[in-house]
């Protein structure tokens, strides 16, 4: 029987942000065993730890402007290793830039939603990330869902 407990981690500085996906997370059956984040210094740290025996991240949601270090510097490290290059990430960002985007891509993102999340957005996204057919690489097809 597999014991270990399943964790999604949320990197969000906005509060209301916050709010609103632990609102969806908890509509969705999702919001056991979240951990927020709200810095990307301590996000980065502690994604690049080796969980525990015991515990295992299953999602990340992962805003892109966040003081200290951006979500696309989070990206690159947590994409770089071993233990966290395949961990489905769900990119929440009100930037419409392209380059963003393109880098999103690039990294592996499993899916990008515009802010505001509304809860049709957000359940297209986790529907993306954790049904969507994996490509020869192991990484999931950049899907962008956004707000009409």
């Amino acid at each position: 029987m597999d014991t270990k407990k399943r964790r999604i981690l949320i990197v969000e500085d906005n509060p209301d942000d916050e709010a609103l996906l632990m609102r969806q997370l908890h509509k969705a059956g999702l919001d056991k065993h979240v951990k927020v984040i709200a810095d990307g210094k301590l996000a980065l740290a502690f994604l690049t730890e080796k969980s525990s025996p015991g515990e295992e991240l299953i999602a990340l949601f992962l805003d892109l402007k966040l003081p200290g270090i951006s979500g696309l510097q989070i990206l690159e490290k947590i994409k770089s290793q071993d233990h966290t290059r395949n961990l489905p990430v769900i990119v929440m960002t009100s930037s419409n830039s392209q380059d963003d985007l393109e880098k999103c891509r690039q990294y592996g993102v499993s899916c990008y939603v515009q802010k505001p999340i509304t809860f049709a957005n957000f359940t297209k996204a986790v529907a993306d990330s954790f049904h969507a057919p994996t490509s020869k690489s192991g990484s999931l097809p950049l899907k962008s869902s956004q707000v009409e």
